[in-house]
């Protein structure tokens, strides 16, 4: 993944703060803002990045097919190659190779989109998973039927905060995981790896918290897009470019009120 090949922060006033923050011990929201003020070369790029916007976009195929008599079919339709009767497996490598392919066509693979991919695949195994599982095993109906419950105003809504929570956070990891592990010791921030890993889930907390602000805003326009004239791979790019917008704002509107 890309912050493996990211190194340390670079030497820049921005940065500087970050770390300072880091090592006095401040809360996550002042961090993870902090962060995202000095990554704004690359949330720049996040706005309009085709793998997000695509991932966003294929998401809402896969809902839409669970909708339809024949999910193989519907699924097919969108790109997405599966067996006669898929399980969730086949589902979510479906949809992983589906991004692959789009994003080798038309050159447009960037670490962004990566993430993109990554927490697209997490949120449906998560989700379709969640309510699909039976005491007696999963059969290919139940997929089905644990996807369409995603497919309605308020699933999909769930489906969009899940899958905004987790790129926010693969984000803000992207640029903060190196730095973090040298704020372990005695004397650091963190006394112990079980500290710098309560930070990790303080900070996923926060991603999700932050992004319940995208839950109703994807709803409502879940809703209009499907009922107006379907959804377009530009529809999804634009609602995913606005659902970063307001999860930036809230990031920043969570720092100033002090919320941790």
């Amino acid at each position: 993944m890309g912050h493996s090949r990211y190194g340390y922060m670079p030497d820049t006033a921005p940065w500087r703060e970050v770390i300072a923050l880091i090592a006095d011990g401040s809360a996550v929201a002042k961090i993870a803002d902090a962060t995202l003020d000095a990554a704004q070369r690359g949330l720049k790029l996040a706005y309009d990045d085709p793998g997000l916007g695509y991932a966003a976009y294929l998401l809402s195929k896969v809902v839409l097919a669970a909708r339809e008599s024949n999910f193989q079919a519907a699924l097919s339709t969108a790109g997405i190659s599966v067996s006669a009767n898929p399980g969730l497996l086949d589902v979510v490598g479906g949809f992983s190779q589906a991004m692959d392919q789009h994003l080798r066509r038309t050159g447009a693979r960037t670490d962004i989109g990566e993430m993109a991919q990554l927490a697209a695949v997490e949120s449906l195994t998560s989700l379709v998973g969640e309510r699909s599982t039976s005491l007696f095993g999963t059969t290919a109906a139940e997929v089905k039927s644990g996807v369409r419950e995603l497919s309605t105003m308020n699933g999909f809504g769930t489906l969009a905060h899940d899958f905004f929570a987790r790129v926010t956070e693969r984000f803000l990891t992207y640029h903060l995981s190196r730095e973090l592990s040298c704020h372990v010791g005695p004397n650091e921030r963190f006394k112990s790896v079980s500290e710098h890993t309560g930070f990790l889930g303080e900070l996923r907390n926060h991603c999700r918290q932050a992004a319940l602000i995208v839950q109703k805003f994807a709803a409502g326009w879940y809703s209009k897009a499907k009922f107006e004239d379907g959804i377009s791979q530009r529809k999804a790019q634009n609602f995913a470019n606005y659902a970063l917008k307001k999860l930036r704002d809230e990031m920043r509107v969570r720092r100033e009120r002090g919320v941790d």
